[in-house]
């Protein structure tokens, strides 16, 4: 079990106030809202912290320059994938279709 999957799994182990709470710890943590990509309209709807939320469907299009892999909550969280969540998914959402990918093969 990895660093990331190992946080994942406490998060669920914790009771819903507990959980929310480490959430919330480590989006305070995110520099999202610096990233070149990041747009007014993602300000706008308070969108950020992608690693864990996901992509933006309505509000990043496309990619311009990437600050993912200088954010500290990758790195604290142990994410494998290091850029351009907020276009690409969540953590969960790239590892999920990397294994659907593995099995194809």
């Amino acid at each position: 079990m990895d660093k990331f999957e190992q946080f994942a799994q406490d998060l669920m182990q914790m009771p819903l106030a507990a959980r929310i709470d480490a959430l919330k710890a480590e989006r305070a943590k995110c520099i999202c809202m610096n990233c070149p990509t990041y747009t007014k309209c993602a300000e706008n709807f308070d969108q950020g912290f992608f690693c864990f939320t996901g992509m933006s469907i309505i509000c990043i299009d496309h990619e311009v320059e990437c600050l993912c892999p200088k954010c500290p909550v990758p790195q604290d969280t142990g994410l494998k994938h290091t850029a351009f969540y907020c276009t690409r998914g969540n953590e969960k959402e790239r590892r999920y279709d990397q294994s659907l990918a593995g099995k194809e093969k």
